[in-house]
């Protein structure tokens, strides 16, 4: 059984821009409505055409992603771990900039208004619940999701016996590969 997480390819969203913290929570909106704007490299769509079955976020930049796999099936189980917002009007900041901000005040505890830490672990659990019954049903399983919550997915595999081969970091397109 093999379940493989790719993380999605390259968001066509603007990251060029200044903005403050309320123009930021706008630029979420569209980021999570962005598509792609580069294509898989031939290792990715290799991966995903030897899969059985590609789960996919509801987020349209997964959706891209798995374009080139025979059944996908998008589900919202698999997105992203939502990021805090405040209001900080006064100070203008890249996109990347305030996602490690929140990302950061996320992982210390704030999480205002958004799903928390625990909530997010026991959704990883679910999901990898899933991937694992499909694995077993269908060999191999795919995952065409994000970054942070494929992370959690993975621990959760790590932790139920699955053994992750290498680690190939968290840039896009980045294949983990768990076996049992």
């Amino acid at each position: 059984m093999e379940i493989r997480l790719i993380r999605h390819g390259k968001s066509s969203c603007d990251f060029s821009k200044r903005i403050t913290s309320w123009d930021y929570r706008e630029w979420v909106i569209k980021y999570g409505e962005a598509g792609i704007c580069d294509e898989a490299p031939a290792n990715v769509q290799r991966a995903l055409k030897d899969a059985s079955i590609v789960f996919t976020s509801d987020f349209k930049r997964a959706i891209d992603s798995a374009q080139s796999s025979v059944a996908i099936q998008s589900d919202s189980i698999y997105r992203e771990l939502e990021l805090p917002y405040y209001d900080v009007k006064f100070l203008k900041l890249n996109p990347r900039i305030w996602t490690v901000f929140y990302r950061f005040l996320w992982l210390i505890g704030f999480s205002k208004k958004v799903e928390n830490k625990k909530r997010a672990k026991r959704r990883a659990k679910t999901a990898a619940q899933q991937l694992e019954d499909n694995a077993r049903e269908h060999g191999i399983v795919i995952l065409v999701g994000h970054g942070f919550f494929n992370r959690y997915i993975g621990n959760v595999l790590t932790k139920r016996g699955w053994t992750l081969e290498g680690n190939n970091g968290t840039a896009n397109w980045t294949i983990h590969t768990y076996t049992k």
